[in-house]
């Protein structure tokens, strides 16, 4: 008897075994193609994937995943194309998404037609005709970049008055921390010559007098940004959708809100409600609306998606923009602040002791905290005041994370590793806003913005991000930038600090994944993880590094069903 067990418990073995791979059939298979797991430090490649009911069910070699192969199961050939983890977005303001398809892209060349005043204000001409937009009511454009403007001509409220008399007209900075707006729409938000400039605020006044005349600027602009404007329940659907495509275009799954204020969550949360998400939507309240969020959806309630919206953590922000001049450095701007005034080393968006408390309060409620910094100052201010809300004690983790952390200084980093705090980079800078942080900050200090290559070598495990609607969902470019650093101009900036494709996709995957503490469902290729996928016509480590902005998102797949290109139902 004793020799017969082993024998049945063998062929039983061999039953379960037999049973459970051809309960697996798998309803989508892909082979053919640059298999891309993101798993590890060196690049690994299978041949094929299978997926079922939305989650990855293997991941390997050709003959093993066809095994799994049923009378409905779908073969996909990818003809040598790219398939990879779907990017995670590691931040941006996703609720601006709902708003841009109705705005006005004013973009600086190439991204858009903002090259100087004149372009701009044909351009909002151009776009209230094509909208047929009546007296009264509201223009807004978005993407203004100051710091192209030929000749240091400014667009002002005397030009927006001219072309607009009979509209309100607000046109949003490239930074989104401020706008310029005609006399309609300051006075539609309150603003007038007796408005006082608020303690880490901005307000160009016209010259001689008080009156609001230029760029309004952080903590000025926060009671404009609080007054969003309110959809019908049929627009936050819509818009919602039209919203999230603009993210599936680019290859996104996962979408990042990188500053809600209360409204903006209502809306994000009524339309999930609604059905409305194609892919995932983590919002991050700003601290100054997290107890009204709180008193809507408790804290045991955060972390968790329902109708795939989360609300993550907690964002803070401690600066402004250096392309604006109100990122807030240990030495004072070259070319002075933005309003004129001289030895400016920009501000703190709030004052020690305040960011201190807020800090304090984040990790009271034992949630991600996400701190926007970006001059070298404020990440001192950022490092003490996270030093207060611990007060010594390191022994649990705490996920958080710097947003931008562009004038990251090399002797901040060891802290950074020692906290295990991520800093999530914007490479995208070294592009767009190299020849401004040349002029503003000098060639030094410009050169090293968004340090990836000396952060991964200290063992930190960044994200990059994009900063929409700051610049275009591009995830490619931002890829390509990372990669190559790169200006407009064509100039080399801070070639030492750049990082291989495979470390630019880490950044943009699996990394961005434990950002969220969604490494176990997110960011590599491996069975049981969500059927979250992009499909790219080419392989990123397998072109040229300059050609690498050239690749274009040929599928967005999300939980195994394409959302892009939109499915011909429309659904």
């Amino acid at each position: 008897m004793k020799s017969k067990t082993p024998m049945l418990s063998a062929v039983f073995g061999i039953f379960l075994t037999a049973t459970a791979f051809s309960a697996q059939q798998a309803d989508t298979i892909f082979h053919n193609g640059s298999i891309l797991t993101m798993v590890g430090k060196e690049a690994t490649y299978i041949d094929a994937l299978a997926v079922k009911d939305g989650k990855i069910i293997f991941a390997g070699a050709k003959d093993d995943a066809f095994a799994m192969k049923g009378d409905s199961t779908k073969i996909i050939d990818l003809a040598g194309k790219a398939l990879l983890p779907g990017f995670l977005d590691g931040h941006s303001h996703y609720i601006n998404s709902l708003l841009v398809a109705n705005q006005c892209k004013l973009y600086a060349p190439p991204s858009g037609p903002g090259k100087d005043v004149p372009s701009i204000i044909a351009e909002l001409e151009k776009f209230a005709e094509e909208r047929n937009i009546p007296h009264g009511e509201m223009i807004m454009g978005y993407g203004y970049d100051d710091t192209v403007m030929p000749d240091g001509r400014l667009l002002n409220r005397g030009d927006l008055d001219e072309a607009f008399p009979d509209n309100p007209v607000r046109v949003d900075h490239v930074s989104m921390h401020g706008a310029v707006m005609n006399t309609l729409a300051l006075k539609k938000y309150g603003i007038s010559a007796e408005t006082k400039t608020p303690p880490g605020g901005v307000i160009v006044r016209q010259p001689g007098t008080e009156e609001p005349w230029g760029l309004i600027m952080e903590t000025a602009f926060l009671p404009v940004m609080e007054q969003s404007e309110p959809m019908t329940a049929q627009q936050e659907i819509e818009w919602t959708r039209a919203g999230q495509m603009l993210y599936a275009e680019a290859g996104i799954t996962t979408a990042h809100e990188g500053a809600t204020h209360f409204p903006q969550f209502m809306t994000m949360k009524r339309a999930s409600e609604a059905g409305a998400n194609i892919i995932d939507v983590i919002s991050y309240p700003f601290i100054t609306d997290v107890d009204k969020v709180l008193a809507e959806q408790p804290v045991t309630e955060w972390g968790t998606y329902r109708n795939r919206f989360k609300v993550g953590g907690v964002k803070i922000t401690l600066d402004g923009s250096p392309q604006g001049r109100t990122a807030f450095f240990t030495t004072p701007y070259l070319t002075g602040g933005p309003a004129g005034e001289e030895d400016w080393t920009g501000e703190p968006t709030f004052p020690k002791d305040l960011a201190n408390q807020m800090f304090k309060k984040v990790y009271d409620l034992n949630v991600p905290l996400t701190v926007h910094c970006n001059g070298d100052a404020s990440i001192d201010a950022f490092l003490t005041a996270y030093e207060f809300a611990r007060a010594g004690d390191y022994r649990s983790p705490w996920n958080v994370t710097t947003i931008h952390t562009q004038f990251l200084r090399k002797d901040q980093i060891p802290k950074f590793v020692q906290y295990q705090v991520r800093p999530s980079f914007y490479t995208l800078h070294t592009y767009y806003f190299a020849d401004a942080h040349i002029k503003n900050r000098g060639s030094e200090q410009a050169a090293y913005i968004s340090p990836m290559r000396d952060a991964i070598d200290a063992g930190l495990r960044p994200s990059n991000h994009t900063d929409f609607v700051v610049a275009p969902l591009d995830q490619m470019t931002m890829l390509w930038s990372a990669v190559n650093r790169l200006s407009r101009a064509g100039a080399e900036v801070g070639p030492d600090q750049r990082v291989t494709p495979y470390e630019g996709l880490k950044s943009m995957t699996a990394w961005v994944a434990e950002q969220y503490g969604e490494q176990d469902s997110k960011g590599t290729l491996e069975a049981g993880k969500l059927a979250d996928l992009v499909v790219l016509d080419k392989d990123p480590l397998k072109v040229d590094p300059m050609a690498i902005k050239d690749i274009k998102v040929v599928q967005t797949i999300k939980e195994g069903t394409t959302i892009y290109p939109a499915p011909d139902d429309g659904g």
